[in-house]
């Protein structure tokens, strides 16, 4: 089965609707679509029934299977942080990401993505972890219940100092010991955290079930997500890879940057420029 594209609607939060982010996924020729799961996109913490129904009958209409929530969190969230010092936070967090999970189920979406989020200034590294495995393995009994996945996802350094590596999102898995618990990779991070991609990709491939791709210069800036074949990394190979270990799921390109851009061409770029590679012959 070969490789399919989808799109994060993060990249359309300042542009446009959700509504009108379905439509031009859609009519750019994407396969899936990732929702971005808070405000103004489909927020979780609003229980509009109505309204998740109708959001998952237009992507049916428009031929688009919802692949994935992505979560508010790592550097556009602060109010959400598994890492954090105060109490009420964290337990916040445990609650937005359940929520998450029920607005997924919802919506008959697959998976949501988990971020570590950042540790506070006083919180030593073994004490942010066991908050995150605590709230996170509390997460993940609520997910096994609904039938949702969740993808462990890495963050870059400026972004946090917790689960950072591919090694720490293993590390995190096999202590959550939860089988809705997986992997997933970020290429955005990984080219930063990671950046011998091929064998990063080998490493987690048996845990790894989701996939979102964008560029940058590897040199830490963890906000750019740019145009894939705008930055440093190898896209042929990471392809060539992804097909050697048998994953055959979705590369989601999420988007982002701190000036305003032109997201139709940004995401008309990412959709050309990857259906290329992913139809290339194996050489």
């Amino acid at each position: 089965m070969p490789l399919k594209l989808g799109l994060c609607t993060m990249i359309y939060l300042d542009y446009a609707t959700l509504e009108d982010a379905i439509e031009r996924t859609a009519k750019f020729g994407y396969q899936g679509i990732d929702i971005w799961a808070d405000s103004p996109h489909l927020d979780p913490l609003s229980r509009d029934k109505a309204y998740r129904k109708e959001i998952k009958k237009q992507c049916r209409d428009q031929g688009l299977e919802i692949v994935a929530l992505s979560v508010n969190g790592g550097g556009l969230a602060r109010r959400y942080n598994f890492s954090y010092c105060k109490d009420w936070v964290r337990k916040e967090t445990v609650d937005y990401y359940k929520r998450c999970v029920d607005l997924a189920a919802d919506i008959g979406c697959p998976a949501i993505n988990m971020v570590s989020g950042h540790m506070m200034a006083g919180t030593n590294f073994e004490q942010a972890w066991q908050w995150n495995r605590e709230g996170m393995s509390e997460v993940a009994k609520h997910a096994e219940k609904c039938r949702v996945t969740l993808a462990l996802h890495t963050l870059a350094p400026s972004e946090s100092r917790v689960i950072v590596t591919l090694d720490d999102s293993l590390k995190m898995m096999k202590e959550i010991t939860s089988k809705s618990c997986r992997l997933m990779i970020d290429t955005a991070d990984q080219n930063i955290t990671d950046p011998h991609l091929s064998d990063s990709v080998r490493k987690v491939a048996k845990h790894l079930v989701y996939v979102h791709i964008s560029d940058n210069s590897g040199s830490g800036e963890g906000l750019v997500h740019n145009v894939p074949g705008k930055g440093t990394i190898n896209w042929r190979m990471f392809i060539r890879v992804l097909k050697e270990v048998g994953y055959n799921g979705y590369l989601t390109a999420q988007l982002n940057c701190g000036v305003p851009i032109d997201p139709d061409a940004w995401v008309w770029e990412t959709y050309e420029y990857m259906s290329r590679l992913i139809q290339e012959p194996k050489r």
